[in-house]
């Protein structure tokens, strides 16, 4: 055959149907006669496509071999093997923890496996039996670590929101969470698994300001990573002393955190940050490493529409919130939430016929303007944050 295909100088080179079934009928032609008949029920031209059509088959397997060799084509379990290669596997589903404190009428005993939640609906474990104790305040109370009964993101819920005793008790008085709980994590993506190895070649995991965040970037849970590099002999805009760096995390657990910065911050740099954590390093030697969490901004969004004939009423709604949050949550931190970009996420389902979009970071203060965040904020939006009203 004449057709060139496969692997060449200029990359991989697959055929269409149509090159392949010109090639085959042309070898026929050469071999049989001009004069043979080609026709699609023919036995040549039947045997034509059938060898055409194998053909494209074949190419196509051996186009995904080649396509799963390199970071930006690979997928699936070719991508892990690549990331293997290099020590950066593909981040798990992993539940979320946090710490309860429970409030009791006198001093009483929590039973691990208790279950509390937020007001909708998100269970958490208690990992631990829980005693409560007199505190300076003359309350019983108790801290008891908790961990999500399912697996995701989800589940990082914010401060103060895990308030409800799944099974009640009249001892129980009061529940809730000082902090938000962090370490959920949803399989990661291909998108995202890419991402980051092709950070990791960029930029190795070492004590360079690129390096710190291609490390923190591998630790479970972790989400997004800024970094602030005062190298002046000063007191910079954001108040960091002199020679320091300060970082701010998006999630990920705080001792994870503080080991892979203990591992990848060189000797002798100062840490800047209110959250304070100590560790033990290889030589029995406490260190205190600091840093900060970035701060989620969430963002709520009302949307409203009017429909015609063509509009699904029982998908529509949800394709709308679905696809919003998930555009906010693609923002990185920092970024705007621009609201004229929220609309193509409308227009673009079956129906629509006009939009009126308004945005804010508190339910009852919305607008039509953009959502601006702070450097290292992060807007964030779940699909309970979007209300769809549709006049039909």
């Amino acid at each position: 055959m004449a057709i060139k295909f496969g692997l060449t100088e200029k990359g991989f080179i697959a055929p269409t149907y149509a090159e392949w079934l010109e090639d085959v009928e042309g070898s026929f032609k050469s071999r049989f006669g001009d004069d043979i008949a080609l026709s699609s029920n023919s036995n040549f031209g039947m045997l034509a496509r059938e060898y055409a059509w194998r053909m494209v088959e074949v190419t196509e397997q051996l186009q995904l071999v080649y396509y799963a060799g390199f970071y930006s084509t690979a997928t699936d379990t070719s991508l892990d093997r690549l990331g293997a290669n290099i020590g950066v596997v593909r981040k798990v589903a992993a539940p979320s923890h946090v710490a309860l404190e429970i409030t009791t009428d006198d001093e009483y005993l929590i039973q691990a496996g208790e279950q509390f939640e937020t007001e909708d609906g998100i269970v958490f474990n208690l990992l631990d039996d829980v005693v409560t104790k007199k505190d300076n305040d003359g309350n019983w109370v108790g801290i008891g670590n908790l961990e999500s009964d399912e697996t995701g993101s989800m589940n990082n819920v914010g401060a103060n929101t895990i308030t409800v005793v799944s099974n009640p008790d009249d001892a129980i008085l009061e529940v809730t969470n000082q902090e938000p709980a962090y370490g959920g994590n949803d399989e990661e993506t291909d998108e995202d698994y890419r991402e980051r190895l092709v950070l990791e070649n960029i930029s190795k995991e070492g004590p360079t300001a690129n390096g710190i965040r291609s490390a923190l970037m591998n630790v479970s849970g972790v989400r997004e990573v800024g970094i602030v590099d005062n190298d002046q002999n000063s007191t910079d805009e954001y108040g960091n002393p002199p020679y320091s760096v300060h970082v701010y995390v998006l999630g990920g657990a705080d001792n994870d955190i503080a080991e892979t910065l203990n591992d990848r911050v060189a000797a002798g740099v100062t840490l800047a940050g209110s959250k304070a954590v100590n560790i033990t390093d290889d030589s029995g030697i406490t260190k205190t490493i600091r840093f900060d969490h970035a701060t989620e901004v969430p963002i709520f969004i009302q949307v409203e529409i009017k429909t015609s004939d063509s509009w699904n009423q029982d998908d529509g709604p949800n394709q709308i919130k679905d696809d919003i949050a998930q555009k906010i949550n693609a923002l990185e931190m920092g970024q705007t939430v621009h609201l004229t970009k929220l609309f193509s996420n409308v227009y673009d389902k079956p129906g629509v016929e006009e939009a009126s979009i308004k945005i804010g970071i508190a339910k009852d203060s919305l607008s039509y303007s953009d959502v601006k965040v702070k450097r290292f904020e992060v807007p964030v939006c779940t699909v309970s944050n979007v209300e769809v009203v549709v006049d039909g």
